[in-house]
């Protein structure tokens, strides 16, 4: 019986009927829910993922075909959300990390070297030598902690060119400030 209703109300819905999609959320919210808290038990976002599951799914609903399982459908959305969920905040935790050591290690030299260190002053003459496209990449890798697929696809370029040319900045900073040591050493 409710599988022919739920039919019917996808038919509905593929064909602009708003009321027939709340049917099919009413029939399947608790369920929804219920998978999404035992694959996230975060209170918080229980709901916001339902939610985002049923949004998805009415946006695509023509891409739904009526008389198979509506809810089956609807968790596979729901747990490509979870996923997305679950790495966004490995991500973020993985980046917290790479603040905190950052900062750590800043502060290592700052008391170790004093904050007249040639090196760190080296480095940022170097860096202020370079391309404001090469000062860019780096700002988005060291500051704001991006990935290199996040830069190619913001800097509209391949993983391949950002990790490349990245590769090329380090190695030319390396040699500038090295070349700057050594003039330093001789006066």
């Amino acid at each position: 019986m409710l599988v022919e209703q739920e039919e019917t109300w996808v038919r509905q819905v593929q064909e602009g009927d708003l009321g027939a999609f709340e049917k099919l959320i009413e029939a399947h919210a608790s369920h929804l829910r219920a998978f999404v808290a035992m694959k996230l038990p975060v209170p918080h976002l229980i709901d916001e993922i339902a939610h985002e599951a049923f949004v998805f799914a009415h946006r695509h609903i023509n891409d739904f075909q009526a008389g198979t399982d509506f809810g089956k459908w609807l968790r596979a959305i729901a747990f490509n959300l979870v996923r997305k969920e679950t790495l966004r905040y490995q991500r973020s935790t993985k980046n917290q990390e790479k603040f905190l050591e950052h900062c750590l290690v800043e502060s290592a030299l700052k008391d170790a070297y004093g904050p007249d260190c040639d090196e760190i002053a080296f480095l940022e003459e170097c860096v202020g030598e370079l391309a404001e496209e090469q000062r860019t990449l780096l700002n988005r890798k060291y500051t704001m902690t991006e990935s290199s697929r996040e830069m190619a696809d913001a800097l509209d370029r391949s993983e391949a060119w950002v990790r490349t040319t990245l590769c090329r900045i380090r190695t030319g900073l390396r040699a500038c400030i090295e070349q700057k040591m050594e003039a330093a050493a001789k006066v």
